[in-house]
């Protein structure tokens, strides 16, 4: 079996036959550039990805298509395990992650985690409910939570197992 080894300097992989493992994050564009090469190179839709960096941003599209695409009607126990793991990675002192966030950066995750996870589905909308009882489906919750991981991939682009 053949082996070749590529780098450059913002991405390093090794390919055995037509398989191959990505060593580092890409780290060439803009925040969004790198959050869609993760997509692209570290998250096989569908399954659960091999490495934390795919695997967090797995995780934070499921909730965000979950809550503006369905009004978090699929909700189920999958998701208060996504919100549980996110909140490993972001906020618990053992994260490798959060080992790397400021205090206001957890501070910031753990509010918005917190938001996610309660809610009122719009199937038990009465006239007490406020707006911000339903679903958040704004983008820019969902953005802090990718750019805290992008900070991160920033500072140690070493792509992870999970």
């Amino acid at each position: 079996m053949s082996s070749t080894t590529l780098s450059s300097s913002s991405l390093k992989f090794t390919t055995q036959s037509s398989q191959s493992f990505h060593e580092e994050v890409c780290l060439t564009g803009s925040s969004l550039d790198i959050n869609l090469w993760i997509w692209e190179h570290l998250v096989t839709p569908g399954q659960v990805a091999k490495t934390l960096q795919g695997e967090v941003v797995r995780v934070i599209e499921a909730l965000a298509w979950e809550a503006q695409n369905n009004g978090n009607l699929n909700w189920d126990a999958s998701f208060d395990e996504m919100i549980a793991f996110l909140r490993q990675v972001f906020i618990s002192a053992e994260g490798v992650i959060s080992a790397g966030l400021s205090d206001e950066d957890r501070e910031s995750a753990e509010q918005d985690l917190q938001r996610l996870a309660n809610f009122i589905l719009p199937t038990e909308l009465d006239s007490r409910v406020y707006i911000e009882e339903l679903p958040y489906v704004k983008e820019d919750l969902y953005e802090r939570l990718t750019e805290h991981l992008i900070r991160f991939c920033r500072r140690c682009p070493q792509v992870l197992p999970l």
